[in-house]
């Protein structure tokens, strides 16, 4: 009896060992062969996984010398993933290896365009790039030369003009990227390399659907749920829904939360020491505080720098007397990623209640705004 029941365990082991080893998780090895300049003896090329939302790496294989020509690095392949590839000499390569994608081929040379031979989605990646440097050469290049022309000249009307055009051709430039996604990128996993530079608003129901035809194809990737996750941060700071808390501290040390700071409407600027556009429309800013601070109007500037000392004597410098906050962390800043920001300046104005009524309003157009919603506020019913 007792050897009938071994014999039964044995024989379920045996015949289940297949279907548990299958369930495992899958793991090979992947190479890639890179043809490239000479580069020095101790020099290496090192590859790491790349989260474009986050904005970090994580290391996945790296050679010891990148002297030996080609080179050849291999890694161990889980599921399709965004790879970043530093070549010393080259700079930063970004890859996107999808499954059956096993050996890898590219020449990297100076002065001359890099070409990949083995991922399908590489070379998609390859030709976003290249259409996202043209349009950005087209549309926003010009702007930054304005600013700079009109600096020159000391021409501050020149340089609020220059800044509303850049927000404008930003938007644009946004716009012509997400046009290129759905006809180049499709469901390539090249789409999630692209997830740095979306943006909400009108482009959230393009976004979604590009999302969810790639959930279909990948519904357990790691980079599905994180595409999944930002489409749905941006329903949740669209016009009309209520703004998400951001906390911060102060230049001197407090503690700052934005619920504790609202005005009867206040403008969320997301801003940083280090960028041009968001330094000259300090004067708009200024402007528009002054004239309506006093009715209830309040500014909360959260700031995506890293050097916390720039940071604090930039707002000393252009005497911005209203509330800052930041962590201090750079695009990995906790409210920048609540509010999906990847670029600045950006700013949401709020009501009372913290409902968003506008976002994106420069110059102009937001002390036009502010005059309309005060002027409203106090027409006697």
């Amino acid at each position: 009896m007792k050897l009938k029941y071994i014999t039964s365990i044995f024989l379920f082991l045996m015949l289940h060992a297949p279907v548990l080893i299958s369930a495992s998780v899958s793991v090979e090895e992947y190479r890639i062969i890179i043809n490239t300049d000479k580069t020095g003896e101790n020099s290496s090329v090192v590859l790491s996984t790349f989260d474009p939302i986050q904005q970090t790496n994580t290391l996945a294989a790296q050679t010891g010398s990148a002297a030996d020509k080609p080179t050849q690095l291999t890694f161990e392949f889980k599921h399709p993933d965004l790879f970043r590839l530093e070549i010393p000499g080259h700079g930063a390569l970004y890859l996107v290896v999808d499954n059956g994608q096993k050996e890898i081929r590219i020449e990297a040379y100076k002065d001359k365009p890099v070409k990949i031979e083995g991922s399908v989605d590489s070379q998609k990646l390859l030709a976003y790039e290249a259409f996202r440097k043209e349009s950005g050469n087209r549309l926003i290049s010009p702007t930054y030369q304005a600013m700079s022309e009109a600096a020159k000249k000391n021409d501050q009307q020149g340089e609020i003009a220059a800044v509303e055009a850049y927000v404008h051709s930003s938007q644009l430039h946004r716009k012509e990227l997400i046009d290129f996604i759905q006809k180049e990128i499709g469901t390539s996993i090249a789409l999630y390399y692209t997830s740095l530079r979306w943006t909400g608003d009108d482009e959230v129901s393009r976004l979604e659907k590009l999302v969810s035809a790639f959930a279909a194809k990948y519904p357990n990737l790691p980079m599905t749920q994180a595409m999944n996750a930002k489409v749905e941060r941006f329903k949740k700071i669209a016009i009309g829904v209520k703004a998400a808390d951001l906390q911060g501290q102060t230049p001197d040390g407090k503690s700052v939360t934005l619920y504790q700071s609202l005005g009867k409407y206040t403008l969320i600027d997301f801003w940083a020491s280090w960028c041009r556009p968001c330094l000259l429309q300090i004067p708009d800013l200024q402007k528009v505080y002054a004239d309506f601070h006093g009715k209830g109007f309040e500014i909360f500037s959260f700031s995506v720098d890293r050097d916390e000392s720039k940071w604090i004597n930039s707002i000393a410098s252009y005497e911005m007397a209203w509330i800052h906050a930041s962590d201090i962390k750079g695009w990995q800043s906790e409210g920048a990623k609540a509010y999906n920001v990847t670029f600045v300046p950006f700013n949401f104005l709020v009501d009372e209640t913290g409902k968003i009524i506008a976002k994106n309003l420069h110059h102009k157009t937001l002390y036009k705004k502010l005059t309309e919603l005060f002027n409203t506020a106090n027409k006697p019913r």
